[in-house]
């Protein structure tokens, strides 16, 4: 049903979704694991998650961990038909419309966030993009199919996704706090493998829209170049959601198109300022080069080297002409250092990353080149726990 909140909230982008929460009696710490992109190259971690959960109800059991891609076929099957299972039996159950307000217990603190569909009619991953929500850094268009053909066939999403606006006075999250103050909590519950811990309010009442619409146009108002949204994580899943959605235009009448499920995607809006929101630079390794030389023909020096976005493009050149190099993405200046210090190998590290500086970079230029920024350390990343129905 409409509402003039709702109708304000659809004008900046997002939509209140109905939400799909474990039923009570489910284990929600066995049922929430982290992003399905974490410890890709520690098939030992999901091992030990695929033990944590046993035979219980799971996330797990809905999504496909990058680091069983290669032996896979047997999960990814379930993945529908276990959807499904949920639903028929409850164990997915709708806890109606409305957001979810959340104080996410980490590593590097307390992170606060807000849980709400996004219309993907606002959102382009193309460099050059001028909608209200935009990549942060550059699209591999090769890594979409496989997650598009997951998306066609999947009757929920759980989203690992974050969203970034830009509210240096947390004026937002402020509002929230106040807002969800008196409120039961829908959840409170540790999350396996060191993740800390989360607690979620449900935001469901006309005031509330109201509230997130009042900031949000504030925050708009000064936005550069009309953008209002940035992509944190998941940015490849959005775009798959993006191209499913016009998939499903084309099946469709355009007078249908507001209400139809699959316009809409799932993500936790996070705040650039968090206190808790930790931004790390992701460093570089040369491997099978003489440093000598690298130095030499970039012009490089690596105890100060220039910013990524002037060097990269520098990099990417000079790979093209030594085969016999290999470029590594490393998190992490004393893991990078310490590889650094093999023969054939050249760390290049950088002290920060520049949060200030990602929206008006962005806005300016468009996405920031691969590998730029990572928040916060594997453990503190989205675990999957709400889910919404996507046909």
């Amino acid at each position: 049903m409409s509402s003039e909140g709702k109708d304000r909230l659809a004008a900046l982008g997002l939509h209140v979704p109905e939400l799909l929460l474990p039923a009570e009696g489910v284990d929600l710490t066995r049922f929430s694991v982290v992003a399905c992109d974490q410890h890709s190259a520690e098939p030992e971690y999901w091992e030990r998650v695929r033990e944590t959960v046993g035979d219980a109800p799971s996330s797990l059991k809905l999504i496909l961990p990058e680091a069983w891609l290669q032996n896979s076929n047997e999960h990814k099957a379930a993945i529908g038909p276990t959807m499904e299972r949920y639903l028929q039996d409850g164990i997915l159950r709708s806890i109606g419309e409305g957001m979810v307000f959340l104080h996410r217990r980490c590593s590097t603190g307390l992170r606060r966030g807000l849980v709400v569909a996004f219309d993907l009619e606002q959102y382009d991953y193309r460099s050059g993009a001028k909608s209200l929500l935009r990549p942060t850094e550059q699209t591999v268009i090769e890594r979409l199919p496989a997650r598009l053909a997951v998306r066609r066939e999947a009757p929920i999403e759980l989203p690992h996704v974050m969203v970034l606006y830009n509210d240096p006075e947390d004026m937002l999250m402020n509002a929230l706090e106040q807002q969800s103050r008196g409120k039961t909590p829908l959840y409170d519950f540790e999350l396996m493998e060191q993740g800390g811990a989360v607690t979620g309010w449900q935001l469901r009442d006309e005031a509330d829209y109201a509230l997130l619409a009042d900031c949000l146009e504030k925050l708009r108002a000064q936005a550069i170049d009309d953008m209002l949204f940035a992509m944190g994580d998941g940015n490849h899943s959005f775009a798959a959601a993006k191209l499913r959605w016009e998939e499903v235009k084309l099946t469709i009448d355009p007078d249908q198109w507001n209400d139809h499920p699959a316009r809409y995607a799932l993500c936790e809006l996070v705040n650039l300022y968090d206190p808790g929101l930790c931004f790390e630079p992701i460093h570089r390794l040369l491997i099978g080069v003489s440093r000598a030389g690298v130095c030499r023909d970039l012009k490089l020096d690596p105890l100060a080297p220039p910013p990524l976005q002037e060097l990269q493009p520098r990099l990417d050149s000079w790979l093209k002409d030594h085969p016999e190099a290999e470029l590594e993405y490393i998190h992490g200046a004393d893991e990078c250092r310490h590889l650094g210090l093999k023969s054939d190998c050249l760390a290049i590290i950088w002290d920060r990353f520049d949060r200030e500086g990602l929206f008006p970079w962005v806005a300016a230029h468009g996405p920031l080149c691969r590998k730029s920024f990572s928040m916060g350390h594997a453990a503190d990343k989205r675990y999957y726990l709400e889910a919404r129905k996507i046909r």
